[in-house]
């Protein structure tokens, strides 16, 4: 059994358990992932239909220090040689914050000399440190005196599904994407709008859970391909049995609008890539133009925050009024969830949540704020 940590995008740890829950059991939630112990199918599976995870670490081995000489002890100490070939190439990741350690930088250094001594001495080569596309990655977590370390069986992050070559400069992580589609409760029946869509990372995402499509079933590859254990026939089978398991539903409706062509561009390329340009209309439109095809279901927006893309308070302030005016004009029975990190700004929304939900867009706070609106309730 290996010990393993999947990490994820805050504010959506529970959805993260839940979402593997047919493959994961007796799971532990943390800040920022969850904790628990499988085989190599779990960890297979588990990177293959993660929808919310971002990178999926197996612990080593942990251990405490509080200088960096016994560091480089206790990784040197290590059997290396039978993580790493010595024709493979290797990189180190290190987190974390401790009185001890100031400088990361170093700490990298000292594990990477330490991890070459050990092969060196026993196989008389050395793999090499590639920062850009190595074959293993070893990733460190300092809290205080306190040190684990972790192989990535990713690679890649998870929320790299495979389909986008561009993207929107505020485009939204695809695991982030995903889980906000899960946390809204939208029933995968009723119509799916996202009236601002950008590159299309919510109506993509909203596709892929619709039809049961695991996020990872088309990626080129994943770290523990690498590994000495790896098991290509297990691979196989699992990856298999996602195929055989994407159900195609065309009555299921999934609206993506935008202002821009570029937009609506790349979106188009996203879905053809992934071979799912049936299941999702992309528009170009205005947003003063927007209108549903049905009198029920759910939209999902992301507008800009004033963050990346650079706009007056004046303008953001009649983006959010205009949003909350489309959102009630027809007076329909909708869910309608805005994702943002500007909390001034969502107020001129000018409704009433019902929820919201602590989220984070990397290192900004964020609301999912649900707005339930009845027919005739705004009239």
């Amino acid at each position: 059994m290996y010990k393993c940590y999947l990490t994820c995008p805050r504010g959506l740890e529970k959805i993260a358990q839940s979402d593997i829950g047919s493959f994961i059991s007796n799971s532990i939630i943390h800040q920022g992932g969850i904790e628990f112990e499988t085989n190599l199918k779990g960890i297979y599976n588990t990177n293959i239909h993660s929808r919310i995870g971002m990178h999926l670490l197996v612990e080593l081995f942990q251990f405490c220090a509080n200088d960096i000489d016994m560091i480089y002890k206790k990784i040197y100490n290590f059997s290396w040689d039978n993580i790493i070939r010595t024709n493979q190439t290797f990189m180190v990741k290190v987190r974390g914050r401790s009185k001890y350690f100031q400088n990361n930088q170093y700490i990298t250094l000292k594990i990477k000399d330490a991890i070459v001594d050990q092969i060196k001495k026993t196989q008389l080569s050395r793999p090499s440190v590639n920062k850009d596309n190595p074959h293993i990655i070893i990733s460190i977590f300092i809290s205080e005196d306190s040190i684990k370390v972790y192989l990535d069986s990713s690679g890649l992050p998870l929320h790299k599904r495979g389909y986008r070559n561009k993207i929107h400069r505020a485009a939204l992580n695809e695991s982030l994407a995903a889980g906000l589609i899960l946390l809204s409760n939208w029933n995968q029946k009723d119509p799916l709008y996202d009236f601002m869509c950008g590159s299309g990372t919510i109506p993509i995402e909203a596709a892929l859970i619709a039809h049961n499509i695991a996020p990872g079933l088309y990626r080129k590859n994943f770290s523990f391909q690498n590994w000495k254990d790896y098991d290509q026939n297990l691979f196989l089978k699992i990856k298999s049995k996602a195929e055989a398991d994407i159900n195609i539903n065309h009555d299921i409706k999934i609206y993506g609008y935008d202002l821009s062509f570029s937009n609506i561009a790349m979106c188009l390329s996203s879905v053809k890539s992934f071979n799912i340009k049936n299941l999702i209309q992309f528009k170009k439109q205005d947003l003063v133009n927007f209108e549903y095809s049905k009198d029920i279901g759910a939209i999902i927006i992301n507008p800009p925050y004033g963050e990346r893309l650079r706009q007056s308070d004046e303008n953001l302030k009649s983006l959010y009024e205009l949003i909350g005016d489309v959102f009630k004009k027809q007076g329909c029975n909708f869910d309608a969830y805005i994702f943002s990190s500007n909390l001034e700004m969502i107020k001129s929304i000018g409704l009433k949540s019902e929820k919201k939900y602590v989220l984070k867009n990397g290192r900004l706070d964020c609301r999912f704020i649900h707005y339930p609106i009845s027919s005739g309730k705004y009239d």
